[in-house]
């Protein structure tokens, strides 16, 4: 949204609260609490920013193996957030929100997958997409006019298909298309004649008109080391991974996570957050 960046990172050994960071001052501003009523919760992920609304998935529960996620409203300007309804993966297309429907199962303490749903933007009038397995349903996706399902099939890969809005299946999702925002991050993304993508422990820019590479971001050659994912915006890019360090509070080597925001433009970062790597 303009110059302002919004993110929210979990997992890893991590619980954030939902930021925003402004790309031209480098001012970083807390939105709202990951916490819910008091309680440690898996934080936000997802975030689709439509005026001062972002819709996010908000996972209730803190920890991993389980979930009671749903779909929220956090108004940026207020501050404040309203559970929607039950669901994950919410997907901003026009004036719908596109997310699959989840049910709470108390035998397992987790979630149980319903299908691809569409509702308003108050999170009324939900009714079904299509008719369709959710046993093998992974994650949606757009590319800003329809959305992409990804499944895992019979033969237990997962595999990419459009469809409209309307339900109507397109068949598969060509993977040398660039124009798909996944919820799980891209691995490799295109943005006018630069392609950005993860080679080893670093995040890499690469030139198509003149072949020219640049490393964005290094995380070593540490065992504990990696990347984690990346998003471009635009004239920035926010990246997560971790470095291999000694950890005084561990007497050892291990995983420290960064997470940066990187000036596209001079390649200078911001540092938004350090934290012990675990999970």
């Amino acid at each position: 949204k303009g110059n302002d960046i919004y993110y929210c990172y979990t997992m890893g050994g991590l619980r954030m609260n939902l930021m925003k960071i402004n790309k031209k001052t480098n001012k970083v501003t807390k939105i709202v609490s990951y916490k819910n009523k008091g309680k440690d919760t898996n934080a936000f992920e997802n975030l689709n920013v439509k005026g001062n609304a972002i819709y996010a998935a908000y996972d209730l529960v803190c920890g991993t193996g389980a979930s009671d996620s749903y779909i929220c409203r956090i108004d940026s300007k207020k501050k404040t957030k309203k559970l929607l309804t039950k669901g994950r993966n919410p997907v901003l297309i026009g004036k719908k929100i596109y997310f699959i429907k989840t049910a709470y199962n108390k035998e397992y303490d987790s979630d149980k997958d319903m299908g691809i749903y569409v509702m308003n933007l108050s999170g009324k009038k939900i009714k079904k997409v299509c008719k369709m397995p959710v046993s093998g349903l992974y994650e949606l996706g757009t590319d800003g006019k329809n959305f992409v399902y990804s499944y895992y099939n019979k033969k237990g890969k997962l595999s990419l298909r459009y469809m409209t809005k309307k339900g109507k299946k397109l068949g598969a999702y060509k993977k040398t298309e660039s124009s798909f925002c996944s919820p799980s991050y891209n691995l490799r993304s295109t943005v006018g004649n630069k392609q950005y993508y993860i080679a080893g422990n670093r995040v890499v820019c690469v030139d198509k008109t003149t072949n020219e590479t640049t490393v964005l971001a290094d995380f070593g050659t540490g065992i504990s080391s990696y990347v984690d994912n990346f998003q471009v915006f635009h004239d920035a890019i926010l990246v997560r991974g971790v470095k291999e360090e000694y950890i005084p509070a561990y007497k050892e080597m291990a995983g420290k996570g960064y997470i940066y925001m990187i000036h596209l433009n001079d390649l200078s970062k911001v540092l938004l957050k350090k934290y012990n790597s675990g999970e």
